[in-house]
């Protein structure tokens, strides 16, 4: 796409100038001011792929200012459409977890992993898994990093870590532990999200020492995020907190 200029907008613009301006704003006011005004032009028929990510650029402006219902509805619109239909139901999912409401957001993961192509099944079968975990239910969570396990490339190591983790954190002890933490140690993937795992794994089988350093770096690493990344992983983050604390007091 050619660059916008206000001019144009005025005379000849078209959904994807508005897309363009929507994907480089700088604020989430403008980011919703753009996505609108290509959502509404006037004698315009918009393609279902344009209508879906200009609908993106609009949930994405309510979840920086956490607008959630509003960022949820938006959501489930997308998911109507049916080009991205997954990664529409896991944005629902990601607004619905961070207003409180565990049980709507894993039904709509449920449909995010369904309908997800191979590309991304592993992540939103993941994605699911780290809801139900969060809610309570280990066995489901399980259940679900098992089938992600086999549609996943490169995550296996974090796939595997995650599995030993809510083990541990169901009160089990995972079969292979140490070749567990070993690979995920010795992969690409071990820094982020895999510090965060090998963390709570560490604290979780009574190493604190070796915990803390870990979940501190991953605190570290998101202490700047963006909003939209906060909410996703603002459970991740109060559980390293708390334990972080739990540690330092002792």
């Amino acid at each position: 796409m050619a660059r916008v200029t206000e001019a144009k907008l005025q005379q000849e613009a078209v959904p994807e100038d508005f897309l363009r301006l929507a994907l480089e704003a700088q604020s989430p006011q403008k980011r919703e001011r753009y996505a609108q005004a290509g959502l509404t032009l006037a004698d315009v028929e918009l393609t279902p792929d344009t209508r879906v990510l200009l609908l993106r650029q609009l949930y994405l402006s309510q979840l920086e200012r956490r607008q959630l219902g509003r960022a949820a509805r938006t959501a489930m619109e997308m998911a109507e459409i049916g080009p991205l239909a997954d990664v529409a139901h896991h944005d629902a999912a990601r607004a619905l977890a961070a207003d409180g409401d565990l049980a709507a957001a894993i039904s709509a993961q449920r449909l995010a992993a369904r309908k997800a192509p191979a590309t991304r099944r592993s992540f939103q079968l993941w994605s699911l898994a780290t809801l139900q975990h969060h809610a309570g239910e280990p066995g489901a969570a399980l259940d679900s990093l098992s089938r992600a396990t086999r549609w996943a490339s490169r995550d296996g190591p974090l796939l595997r870590a995650h599995a030993a983790y809510v083990t541990l954190d169901s009160g089990e002890i995972p079969e292979a532990l140490d070749e567990v933490t070993a690979s995920l140690k010795a992969s690409a993937c071990r820094q982020g999200y895999g510090e965060y795992l090998l963390g709570m794994i560490a604290y979780l089988a009574s190493d604190g020492r070796s915990a803390a350093p870990l979940l501190r770096a991953f605190l570290r690493r998101h202490a700047a995020t963006d909003v939209p990344q906060l909410l996703t992983l603002q459970e991740e983050l109060r559980r390293a907190r708390r334990v972080l604390a739990q540690i330092e007091s002792v």
